[in-house]
């Protein structure tokens, strides 16, 4: 910055100094115009800094400055009023210099630069009175208040350079050039009359002065900062720039004494003036440094009683890392003692493995995890943050905060816990199972208790819970060593075992027998089976779990006590099953149901009088599902009722349909006896009728003898139920189930569908077969219709004509088909 502004200075200083005397100025002339074009220049660069600062103590002290650079150029060439604008010049210099950034901290410390330099400067102007000005006598009121003020404000100007905090080679070169100035300034007035030499350097000095100004003024403004400045500039008693200036004062006076006799009055009141300048400079800085004192005895007081009462131990190291000094907390939380601890190398507190991360080149704010040895050799784990502060002259060392971690880590071990076991049973949880299950091999067993939600609703929760624990005991104590053990959920546990297939089955057996004895529980003795499902572990946890619960869920199936494998063939079955259960429920919607008929023909005419409706089910990716098959999921579901209400709505529709075309067909639905049984199954049939259309006895409900079972009496009622509204009833599949002869008379049906298996052993030739003759005799007796179903070839038509049944159904007509192949063949007939 210097280099860069003095050559464009003495550029312009140079111009003026040649151009001068051509122009007809005087070489005196020339040389402070010099002088007030250089310090005009450099004004106006502080005053542009000025304005581009932001601080507005920064902008004041720019701003002084260029305005007494300024002012120093104008006094030099404005003759007549030099006297008021030089001590002007002065006055807004010192002020710029002592408000400068980096030179005082704060208005009182400008306030104390400037006694300070105030008592230096009155004991060196005591020297230069007596030793210099009073020699020729008395000097002049100009003479003695010029050197004064010079004095005063050079010596202002060195001291704060001199005394500057940061940055210290900046403030210095301000300091120089305000001293520069001021000396040029009591220079012009001082100069004998007629020496152009003394003007010469006097211009020079303004000039050199407002380069340095410049420079280290924006040097000042644009350094960084050091953290921690020291609040209080010290004694001057005993500082070499207030020693040397007494001790030459002392002198100058003595050597006045003994050489004049006597002293000035002058220079008595300035030695005395100093004096008490430096007394009131001494007193001021005893009262700041008393309350700076009680400042820190109170941060001192504050800081100890946060410290004290934390939690928190904190350890402070010298630079070689030995402890300096540890908080009072490091006793209570850890048993450390300062004499056990304090100028211990640090290291030796923590555990070898841990040194990594505190070392203080891996310092940062975020806590790590290290273990420390305590006062009784145990090593705790703590949480370490650690901040190097060697860099940092007020601390010089490193600082170690130290938090106790042992709760912390005993509920992060318990949460882990938590996680891997299950809370009740202290039984291993799925999730540990699971990964197990990822290292392979060996079988998994999945256990299922059966009744136990049977125990929650009689006994409570409570009791259920005393069981569990119970069966997790049973089940531990029959596993082997490294076997695990976990439970599933809330009534199933499983065993992943590394043993063969055949010791597996053998243990799944041995539970079985331990989990069947009984539980004395409070209040009651219980007793439960279950059912385990085996299977091979492999092909990952998650499958493996999903083919030993299909296991369990086949043995559930086949009974209580039960232990089955998983079996491929078996699986596919589940997947169909569950497929099928996941489906089922929006199939009408989707479009999927659908009805085939089954004609009923009149085997004496060949033409059919009826047709029974069989649902279908035409999955998109199964194909079509029988319907045996589809009940029985909407059994297990709980939507029998839709189902059927489904086939009547659409089987009477189509009937309608039909008998507008001037066809005369009955037609025969399917129910089940829980169907049957229902309170409304009567008036949802009577609406379902009203709304087609249709004479009730164009409509036969069917019922399987198979599903009826020994039970007659539960079906009589619904049965005359169902014939009162004039629809007519047929028990379906005759001969294959617990239905006597006998009791035909006791149930309410107006038709017998009599299964094949009573005529279709029989001879091609040959009287009829007695079983068949004997149903259709009786039928004819009780006034019911006799239908014979299965009729698959020529030789059954035969047999049941010689038994005089008239009536029969099956694949030697077709099997069932659409409504479109039964119009087919209906238009066929009417042909004919």
């Amino acid at each position: 910055m210097l280099m860069a502004s003095a050559p464009l200075t003495l550029a312009v200083a140079a111009a003026v100094l040649v151009g001068g005397p051509p122009l007809g100025l005087p070489a005196n002339l020339a040389v402070l115009v010099a002088a007030a074009a250089a310090t005009t220049l450099h004004a106006a660069w502080l005053l542009r800094a000025a304005l581009a600062s932001q601080p507005r103590g920064t902008v004041f002290s720019l701003a002084a400055l260029a305005l007494g650079v300024f002012t120093a150029g104008v006094s030099a060439v404005a003759t007549p009023v030099a006297a008021y604008l030089a001590p002007a010049a002065g006055v807004a210099l010192l002020a710029g210099l002592l408000t400068l950034p980096g030179v005082t901290v704060g208005t009182g410390g400008a306030l104390r630069r400037a006694l300070d330099g105030i008592c230096v400067a009155l004991w060196k102007f005591l020297t230069l009175l007596v030793l210099v000005l009073e020699q020729q006598g008395h000097p002049s009121t100009a003479v003695f208040i010029t050197c004064l003020l010079g004095v005063t404000g050079i010596t202002i100007a060195v001291v704060s350079g001199v005394r500057a905090p940061f940055p210290r080679w900046a403030a210095v070169t301000a300091a120089g050039g305000v001293a520069l100035i001021v000396l040029g300034l009591a220079v012009l007035p001082l100069r004998p009359a007629g020496d152009g030499t003394w003007l010469l350097a006097a211009g020079g000095l303004l000039v050199l002065g407002s380069v340095l100004v410049w420079a280290g003024a924006c040097r000042c403004v644009t350094a960084d900062r050091r953290p921690g400045r020291p609040a209080l500039d010290g004694t001057l008693i005993g500082d070499p720039l207030l020693v040397a200036p007494v001790l030459a004062g002392a002198a100058a006076v003595l050597y006045a004494l003994f050489s004049r006799g006597q002293l000035g009055l002058t220079a008595m009141v300035i030695g005395t003036c100093a004096v008490l300048a430096v007394a009131v400079r001494e007193l001021l800085e005893a009262v700041a440094l008393r309350r700076y004192s009680g400042q820190l005895d109170a941060q001192e007081a504050t800081f100890r009683t946060l410290v004290a009462g934390s939690s928190d131990v904190i350890v402070v190291l010298d630079p070689d890392l030995s402890v300096r000094w540890q908080s009072a907390a490091a006793a209570r939380q850890f048993g450390l003692s300062d004499q056990e601890v304090v100028g211990r190398p640090f290291r030796q507190l923590v555990h070898p493995d841990d040194l990594d991360l505190v070392a203080p080149d891996r310092a940062g704010p975020q806590p790590v995890r290290a273990r420390i040895q305590d006062g009784f050799g145990v090593w705790r784990p703590v949480e370490v943050t650690v901040t190097d502060e060697r860099g940092n002259p007020e601390v010089d060392g490193v600082v170690v905060h130290l938090r106790d971690a042992s709760a912390q880590q005993e509920l992060e071990h318990s949460l882990q816990r938590t996680m891997r076991v299950d809370p009740l049973t202290g039984m291993a949880n799925r999730g540990t199972l699971l990964a197990q299950l990822n290292e392979g091999g060996g079988y998994l067993l999945t256990i299922g208790l059966d009744g136990f939600a049977g125990v929650n609703a009689l006994h409570g929760s409570d009791v259920g819970d005393a069981m569990l624990v119970q069966v997790a005991a049973r089940i531990r104590g029959a596993v082997n060593h490294g076997d695990v053990a976990a439970r599933l959920n809330g009534d199933e546990f499983a065993v992943y075992t590394r043993v063969d297939q055949v010791h597996a089955f053998t243990l799944a057996t041995r539970l079985l027998g331990d989990l069947g004895e009984p539980y004395p529980l409070p209040g009651a003795e219980l007793q439960l089976s279950a059912g385990i499902g085996l299977a091979p572990v492999g092909g990952g946890a998650e499958e493996s779990l999903r083919r030993a619960g299909l296991a369990l869920r086949r043995a559930k199936r086949g009974g209580r006590g039960r232990v089955e494998w998983h079996d491929a063939a078996v699986e596919d079955a589940y997947v169909r099953r569950a497929t099928l259960e996941q489906h089922l429920p929006q199939a009408a919607e989707r479009g999927e149901l659908d009805l085939a008929y089954h004609p009923v023909y009149d085997l004496v005419e060949g033409h059919p009088i009826g047709v029974e409706a069989l649902l279908r089910w035409r999955h998109p990716t199964l194909g079509t599902v029988p319907p045996k098959e589809a009940l029985e999921v909407a059994r297990e579901l709980g939507i029998t009722r839709d189902i059927h209400d489904w086939v009547l709505n659409r089987a009477c529709r189509q009937l309608s349909s039909w008998q507008h075309e001037g066809y005369r067909l009955w037609m025969s639905i399917n129910v089940a006896i829980d169907d049957l049984v229902a309170d409304d199954f009567a008036g949802r049939l009577s609406l379902t009728l009203d709304s087609h259309q249709i004479d009730p006895t164009d409509l036969v409900v069917e019922l399987s003898e198979r599903e009826l079972g020994v039970d007659l009496d539960r079906a009589v009622e619904p049965l005359a139920t169902v014939r009162a509204i004039g629809v007519r009833t047929a028990l379906d599949g005759f001969g294959t189930g617990a239905t006597s002869l006998a009791h035909l008379r006791r149930l309410p049906t107006d038709m017998l569908k009599v299964d094949g298996a009573l005529f279709a052993s029989q001879p091609t030739h040959g009287p009829a077969a007695p079983i068949i003759d004997v149903v259709v005799q009786l039928a004819r007796r009780l006034n019911v219709t006799v239908v014979a179903h299965g009729l698959e070839a020529e030789r059954h038509l035969e047999v049941v004509r010689s038994a005089g049944c008239r009536y029969g159904q099956g694949h030697y007509y077709g099997p069932p088909a659409p409504a479109e192949r039964i119009e087919a063949a209906l238009v066929r007939q009417r042909t004919w």
